[in-house]
C-alpha cells in the first residue's frame, strides 16, 4: 500500500510554470525582467517587437503579457487593442509600462485594454508583486475598469500577503528625488543637440548590492530620456 502512495507520488508532474510574454526593446530591461522572474518559477519569453509579440500571442497564449508602450511596428497600445480583438488573447492579462508620467498616458493605456498601466521608474518587488496578484486571479474578461483603476505599482495592495515589518524598497531607500548622490551630468540631445533638461532621478536596483541611479531628463522638441549611471548610456525613455 505504501509502495502504492510512492508510485502514485512519483508519478505527479510538477505544476507548469506561468508564461509571461515580455515585450520591451532595451536589452537591459529586458535583462532586469529575466532577474525579477526567475525560470525556476517562470517560462519568460522575450521580444522586441509588437507585431512579433502579437503573432506568438494568438498562436500560443501566454498566461500574462507584459509590455512597453514604445516598441517597433506596433506599440504597446495598439498591440493591447488587437489583443482584445481577438478571441483567442481576448481573456490575456495585460501589464503596461510606460515612462510618460501623466493620468492621460496611463488611462490610453487602460482604455487600449491593459489590466494595469505601470509607471517608470517602478519598484521591481511590487512589479513582481502585482504580475503574481493578476496571475492568481486568472484570466479577465478582456475588458479594463474605468481610468480610476490607474495606479502607480508602488500604490497596489497584494492580497493575502501580511504587512512587511520592513520592505526591501525601505532597506535599499528606494526612491525618486531631485537631489541624488550622484550629480546628474549635463547632456545634450542626441536627435536635435539641444540642452536636455532634468527632471527627477530614480534610486533603486534589484538587490541590496546593486542599487543603481537613473536620472531622467527632457528634451522640449524629442520628449523624455534616460541615463543610467553604472553604463553611461543616455537613452530615449518610454
Amino acid at each position: 500500500m505504501a509502495q502504492s502512495s510512492l508510485l502514485r507520488q512519483s508519478s505527479r508532474e510538477p505544476a507548469p510554470r506561468p508564461v509571461i510574454l515580455v515585450v520591451e526593446g532595451d536589452p537591459d530591461t529586458q535583462e532586469l525582467y529575466r532577474v525579477l522572474f526567475p525560470p525556476d518559477l517562470y517560462a519568460v519569453e522575450v521580444c522586441d517587437d509588437g507585431a512579433e509579440a502579437l503573432g506568438r500571442a494568438i498562436c500560443r497564449p501566454p498566461d500574462l503579457i507584459l509590455t512597453e508602450t514604445r516598441i517597433r511596428r506596433i506599440d504597446g497600445f495598439n498591440l493591447s487593442c488587437l489583443l482584445r480583438s481577438d478571441p483567442t488573447t481576448r481573456r490575456v492579462p495585460i501589464v503596461m509600462v510606460t515612462s510618460a508620467m501623466n493620468k492621460a498616458e496611463r488611462t490610453r493605456g487602460l482604455r487600449a485594454g491593459a489590466d494595469t498601466v505601470i509607471t517608470k521608474p517602478f519598484d521591481p518587488e511590487d512589479l513582481v508583486a502585482t504580475v503574481g496578484r493578476i496571475l492568481a486571479a486568472g484570466p479577465g474578461d478582456g475588458s479594463s475598469d474605468s481610468p480610476e483603476r490607474v495606479n502607480d505599482v508602488a500604490a497596489l495592495p497584494v492580497p493575502g500577503r501580511p504587512p512587511r515589518r520592513r520592505s526591501m524598497s525601505q532597506r535599499m531607500q528606494r526612491q525618486r528625488t531631485t537631489n541624488p548622490p550622484l550629480t546628474p551630468p549635463s547632456l545634450r540631445c542626441p536627435s536635435c543637440d539641444a540642452m536636455l533638461s532634468y527632471e527627477q532621478s530614480y534610486i533603486g536596483g534589484v538587490s541590496e548590492r546593486a542599487v543603481e541611479q537613473w536620472d531622467y531628463f527632457a528634451c522640449a522638441r524629442c520628449g523624455p530620456f534616460q541615463y543610467r549611471h553604472r553604463t553611461r548610456k543616455l537613452k530615449r525613455a518610454g
